[in-house]
């Protein structure tokens, strides 16, 4: 019976651990409002610099 107590203590940390990792990388993959603007922004520069270029 004590085996199957540290089996769930083990395994449930492991899950716990798993879906904090999880939602942590999920909430830090998204760029802000300005970090969205700033790479639109630098898209279309460097879009019309290789337009004027040709």
């Amino acid at each position: 019976m004590e085996a199957y107590l540290w089996l769930f203590a083990v395994l449930g940390g492991a899950i716990i651990l798993g879906i904090a990792l999880a939602v942590g990388a999920n909430r830090s993959s998204h760029a802000t409002r300005r970090q969205q603007d700033a790479g639109e922004r630098g898209a279309r520069e460097l879009y019309h610099k290789e337009q004027n270029d040709h």
